[in-house]
């Protein structure tokens, strides 16, 4: 059973973790001592943003050069809360957001790929909203790679690597059609790329 504690810290980051938290630019610190340029797809993500609102919860956001909050197109973010909480249980919060945001977004769709190796699980989600105005109208493919780890310092956590991209507008309808086609890839690549060390 979780802890009152444990359960505010992992909704906590789950709620950090979701879309359009990206905020305007200020100066980023790097808590988590993680080297960048952090390449997926092929871009090299920048430390743009970072938050460290209590003393468990860390969270950095990264942007390719040019892009920018808070519309931005392609975003990589890495989350890191100290508890001795499970995947499993970090994985069963984020999914009753999820369920939460399909009462009233039909767009909300998920899946749900684990490795039975190394307990590590991910969630693979598209979201959106309708806007009065269509150019304002979005859609979000979210990749979300939930792992245990242990910092340098012998610290327990549970770090949340997400890559989130994003279209606007007319751009909506033919990133959705190719990514019929292309949906494995993204997955794929998260689940192979080697994680940042945490060195708090």
């Amino acid at each position: 059973m979780l802890t009152n504690s444990v359960l505010i810290s992992l909704v906590t980051l789950l709620m950090l973790s979701a879309p359009g938290y990206g905020q305007p630019p200020k100066p980023a610190v790097n808590f988590l001592g993680i080297q960048t340029p952090i390449f997926v797809q092929k871009n090299g993500y920048r430390l743009s943003w970072s938050a460290h609102p209590d003393a468990s919860l860390y969270k950095q956001e990264y942007l390719v050069a040019g892009d920018n909050f808070p519309k931005y197109k392609s975003m990589v973010s890495v989350d890191f809360v100290l508890t001795e909480s499970t995947v499993d249980q970090a994985v069963d919060t984020k999914l009753r957001e999820l369920e939460g945001l399909k009462r009233t977004n039909p767009i909300v769709q998920y899946t749900i790929v684990g490795n039975a190796a190394t307990g590590e699980k991910i969630i693979d989600c598209l979201i959106g909203n309708n806007a009065a105005d269509e150019q304002n109208n979005l859609v979000e493919r979210d990749v979300f790679r939930f792992k245990a780890v242990k910092t340098k310092s012998g610290k327990r956590g549970i770090l949340l690597f997400m890559v989130s991209n994003r279209k606007y507008g007319p751009e909506i309808t033919p990133f959705l059609t190719k990514l019929k086609a292309d949906k494995p890839l993204l997955v794929n690549e998260v689940s192979k790329l080697t994680l940042p060390i945490i060195q708090l």
